[in-house]
């Protein structure tokens, strides 16, 4: 699971992704989630949750990584009172605020790693670059991605980088939760892992 060290910071970013719950000792806790670097990843009013709500036509209603044995719906979700990205429990997120995946521009899917306990995104650092990621929309489309770049990311840093939060030319794809391995402090871990992929 190659992790790039090349980190080069854009200030550009309003909105943050924080940090999923775990304690000192390594087992996950309380599932608070904030932005600001300060706990969580960001999330909207109590937005859709994947399981009740149906995507419109377009717009992403699944997602499939078969290297990590990965297939979930997606819920269509904004920031939370607070500005974070911070879906609930077991849900994988698309931040309606990026463009539609597939796009021209950045699209943003956050989970959590942990919540007390395992969460959605909890093997998202083992895919490897050339793995296959899928989308699959409202309409019962479906575009492939191919990851190209994975990082460990400070929260603080990933506040103004502009590989997520800036704009782009082609279609990106940004995966983001928080970093399992990163160091624990106030039961909430320190770093976020993002994966980009392209359009295949």
């Amino acid at each position: 699971m190659g992790r790039t060290s090349t980190a080069t910071t854009i200030a550009v970013a309003l909105i943050a992704l924080t940090g999923c719950a775990g304690s000192d000792t390594g087992t996950p806790s309380s599932p608070s989630v904030s932005a600001g670097g300060s706990t969580g990843l960001n999330g909207a009013a109590p937005g859709p949750t994947a399981s009740s709500t149906q995507a419109p036509a377009g717009k992403p209603a699944g997602l499939s990584m078969p290297s990590i044995d990965f297939d979930e719906k997606v819920a269509s979700m904004g920031v939370s009172k607070e500005g974070t990205i911070n879906p609930p429990a077991g849900v994988v997120q698309w931040y309606n605020k990026s463009v539609v995946p597939g796009a021209k521009g950045i699209s943003v899917i956050a989970g959590h790693v942990e919540y007390d306990g395992p969460d959605v995104f909890h093997d998202l650092d083992e895919l490897d670059k050339g793995d296959v990621v899928t989308v699959s929309y409202g309409d019962g489309k479906t575009r492939k991605f191919k990851v190209y770049a994975e990082e460990a990311i400070s929260k603080n840093k990933l506040q103004t980088d502009g590989r997520v939060w800036g704009s782009s030319d082609t279609p990106v794809l940004a995966l983001i939760t928080c970093d399992a391995n990163s160091q624990v402090v106030d039961r909430h871990h320190v770093d976020n892992y993002v994966v980009w992929a392209k359009p295949v």
